[in-house]
């Protein structure tokens, strides 16, 4: 399956809820908006989200593309809560079901590597679901971050 195939289930404007996991934080749940385009003549997604976190307002985006040839996934992630002024690149894949995976790195304070993996999937036109993990190096996988959506009437 390819960008071009799943993109009329992802298209369009979603509400739901973000769920923030983080250790040695609270769990944050919040309201979210998401709205997906297509942009540089369909050959590219943009989700652009809205939550907040402790009362202040967040927003951040994903540039996705896909190279059907290759077969590979790419995106640019960036985030008010999550980045400062960085853009975190991603590259990953789209399986046989339409579920994008796509994978990150970035440098923590203790400065070693960790690794973020993020999941979008739709369960039906109606509903979208993404994830993103923190991976730690020994490989334990961490949740961060829980959105799930319903599309917007």
């Amino acid at each position: 399956m390819n960008l071009t195939e799943i993109q009329h289930n992802l298209m369009g404007d979603w509400d739901g809820a973000n769920l923030l996991q983080f250790p040695n934080l609270a769990d944050n749940l919040s309201t979210s908006h998401l709205s997906i385009k297509p942009i540089v003549k369909r050959k590219f997604l943009i989700f652009t989200y809205t939550w907040s976190h402790e009362g202040s307002s967040q927003e951040g985006f994903i540039l996705l593309g896909y190279n059907k040839e290759q077969g590979i996934a790419t995106a640019a992630w960036a985030d008010s809560w999550h980045m400062s002024a960085m853009i975190l690149p991603c590259q990953g894949a789209i399986d046989q079901h339409g579920v994008i995976t796509l994978n990150g790195s970035y440098k923590a304070p203790t400065g070693r590597y960790r690794d973020w993996r993020l999941t979008i999937r739709t369960d039906s036109a109606r509903e979208l679901h993404i994830t993103i993990r923190n991976l730690a190096p020994e490989g334990a996988e961490e949740l961060a971050i829980r959105a799930n959506y319903r599309r917007a009437s």
